[in-house]
């Protein structure tokens, strides 16, 4: 540094502490103590002390500083321009003093990162604990399932048994129906053949009868065959019979009369 720049600095530093000497004389002229005077203008005890004392590394930034001494001088009645101006420049805040081997707060090493096993050994013990966790639920869902009684047997009431008894009696009373006969009748022929079918009167049917053909209720329907002979009648209840003789061509019951 040379003989001007070291003349700048000490001019400033000698600006602040003149400031600083001036404000601590009107304080004590005013008849009040430091934490009188700070709790009056509602400010830390620390950074009064500080400004009379004229230490800028206990300050805030430079701007601030000078709006304390604005306020400082207004308060005790002094010239708050005239002690801007006894201030005169300041630089912009040194770093506070910090101990051998500290990081400055905010700012992060660089150039030096140690491993920090700490995370790693937290986490397998998160894990180890999960799988104790998990191990012991499993151990006591098989405990529990255990202990869980089986499905108790329930006994019967006598309510229960005088509707069951009731119900079996009624189903005693009733007669299943018998089955249902099967009315439908067969008739085919061994070649195919001319036949007309009619029911009370009405022609149901009239062209070859070639294999087999079934009538439901046949009781009222008549068959006009052109080859007797050839068809052949059957039914569930009855033996296969053949409907009658080649020239026995008429109109004839397919139920014959009892």
């Amino acid at each position: 540094m040379n003989e001007r720049s070291l003349a700048d600095d000490q001019g400033k530093a000698t600006g602040l502490v003149e400031a600083g000497r001036q404000l601590a004389e009107a304080r004590a002229t005013a008849g009040l103590s430091q934490n009188q005077l700070a709790s009056q203008l509602h400010m830390g005890e620390e950074q009064l002390a500080a400004l009379e004392r004229g230490d800028q590394a206990e300050l805030p930034e430079p701007v601030f500083i000078k709006a304390m001494v604005r306020r400082i001088s207004s308060h005790l009645g002094l010239d708050a321009d005239a002690m801007v101006q006894t201030l005169g420049p300041l630089t912009t805040k040194p770093p506070k003093r910090a101990t051998p081997g500290a990081t400055p707060r905010g700012i992060a090493p660089q150039n030096r990162r140690t491993f920090n096993p700490l995370p790693l050994v937290a986490l397998a013990g998160l894990a180890g604990l999960g799988f104790v966790v998990w191990s012991n639920a499993s151990e006591l869902t098989r405990f529990a399932q255990g202990l869980k009684p089986a499905n108790p047997t329930l006994e019967p009431s006598e309510t229960d048994l005088e509707v069951t008894k009731v119900a079996d009696e009624r189903d005693a009373l009733i007669v299943p129906a018998p089955p249902t006969r099967d009315l439908g009748l067969t008739i085919s022929s061994s070649e195919p053949s001319w036949i007309a079918l009619r029911r009370e009167g009405i022609v149901e049917f009239e062209g070859l009868l070639n294999g087999e053909r079934r009538i439901d209720n046949p009781d009222l329907v008549e068959i006009y065959a052109g080859r007797p002979d050839l068809v052949q009648l059957s039914s569930p209840d009855a033996e296969t019979r053949t409907l009658g003789a080649v020239d026995d061509i008429r109109w004839i019951p397919l139920s014959p009369a009892p």
